[in-house]
C-alpha cells in the first residue's frame, strides 16, 4: 500500500506514514499500483514566470543600453588633451561605437520587453519573438543564459506548445 499524501509505501499493518506521518486509512491503493502518478507541469504558471523574467530582463537590459549611450557620448567629446597619446579620431570612433552598442541594448531590450508582455497576453507572435530574444539571452551569462534555458524548455516543451496553441487560439477567438 502507498500512502495518499506522499505517496510512501507502507506496510500493511502500519496505522501512520512512516516517511509524513500521516493517518493510514483503509482506503489505499493497492500496492500493486504504484505510488500516486506525476502530474505534468503547470504550463500556465512558467508561461507567466517566463514572461515576467522576459520583462523583467528587458528592463535591465535597456537600462544598460542607456548607460552605454551616455558613456558613448562622453567618451566621444572628452578633450584630446585629457587622452595623451590617443591618436585624434580614436575617442570620437569609440564613443559611436558604445553608442551604436547602446541603441542595440535598447532595441534588445523593447524586443525582451514586447515578448515578455505577448506571451502573458497569449499572443500568436509572441511565442516566436520570445524564442528570438531567448536565443540573444544565451549570450547574457549567467543570468540570461539561465533565462534562455528555460524560456526554451517552456517554449519547446510538448506541453508548453500545446498549451500555448491552445490558450492563444482562444485568445483569438
Amino acid at each position: 500500500m502507498f500512502c495518499t499524501q506522499c505517496g510512501n509505501e507502507v506496510q500493511q499493518h502500519a496505522r501512520f506514514c512512516s516517511k509524513c506521518g500521516h493517518e493510514i486509512s483503509m482506503t489505499l491503493a493497492p500496492a500493486s499500483q504504484g505510488p500516486p502518478k506525476k502530474t505534468p507541469p503547470d504550463m500556465a504558471m512558467h508561461i507567466n514566470i517566463l514572461g515576467w523574467l522576459l520583462v523583467g530582463s528587458s528592463i535591465l537590459t535597456a537600462f544598460g543600453g542607456l548607460l552605454l549611450l551616455f558613456a558613448g557620448q562622453v567618451i566621444r567629446y572628452l578633450p584630446v588633451s585629457m587622452a595623451d597619446g590617443v591618436p585624434v579620431g580614436v575617442p570620437h570612433f569609440v564613443g559611436w561605437l558604445t553608442g551604436m552598442l547602446g541603441f542595440g541594448a535598447l532595441g534588445l531590450g523593447a524586443a525582451g520587453a514586447a515578448a515578455g508582455i505577448g506571451l502573458l497576453e497569449y499572443q500568436n507572435w509572441a511565442r516566436v519573438l520570445a524564442i528570438i530574444v531567448a536565443v540573444m539571452l544565451l549570450f547574457h551569462f549567467p543570468i540570461g543564459t539561465i533565462i534562455g534555458a528555460y524560456a526554451f524548455w517552456v517554449l519547446f516543451s510538448q506541453e508548453g506548445q500545446a498549451h500555448y496553441k491552445a490558450r492563444s487560439a482562444a485568445t483569438i477567438a
